[in-house]
């Protein structure tokens, strides 16, 4: 089971950034004004002026995939869905098995993500949402050919590249509901 999502204790990491982005800059003028100002810690905080990292970017020697590779996987899951091909779990632990496989030597075997890889991944990248998919009624399906599934997401990519449109900015409605990609 993976850990749930812990907000509150991402606040602290903010006002820690805020704190080591405010000496470098010169926002405050010490490591004693922004602990009196923003109440983080002084050990901490001479930590990470010195080159220290937070747990997240420490952790990250140990993920599976570079920040850059998750970065890429989740922005073609999105992609993915906002064209109307949402992508199944497993789909996405057997992409994350094909980057991982182009950092190993030849004839290495590729070693298998385990069960919380995927939930793990989506709650690092709280952006891509689950939804359990049914099946789309056969009366549907009857009079819709290739072609016009074809064309409606060519003109569906066209008007998104011609107005700019972000992801986040793309919604789709029907008798079930509101959702955002």
């Amino acid at each position: 089971m993976v850990r749930p999502i812990n907000v509150k204790a991402e606040e602290p990491e903010k006002v820690m950034q805020k704190a080591v982005a405010g000496v470098k800059d010169g926002t405050y003028t010490g490591i004693e004004h922004v602990v009196k100002e923003l109440g983080v810690a002084r050990a901490t905080l001479k930590w990470r002026l010195k080159g220290g990292k937070s747990r997240s970017e420490a952790k990250e020697i140990a993920q599976r995939l570079t920040p850059q590779e998750e970065n890429a996987l989740a922005m073609w899951i999105s992609t993915s869905t906002a064209t109307g091909n949402p992508v199944h779990h497993e789909f996405i632990r057997e992409m994350a098995e094909k980057l991982i496989e182009r950092h190993l030597p030849n004839n290495q075997i590729i070693p298998q993500l385990g069960s919380s890889w995927v939930p793990s991944f989506l709650r690092r990248h709280r952006h891509l949402k689950t939804r359990m998919s049914r099946a789309i009624e056969t009366a549907h399906i009857k009079y819709v050919t290739k072609e016009q599934v074809l064309h409606f997401n060519e003109e569906f990519r066209r008007i998104i590249q011609e107005h700019s449109i972000r992801l986040e900015n793309i919604f789709n409605a029907d008798e079930t509901g509101l959702l955002q990609f």
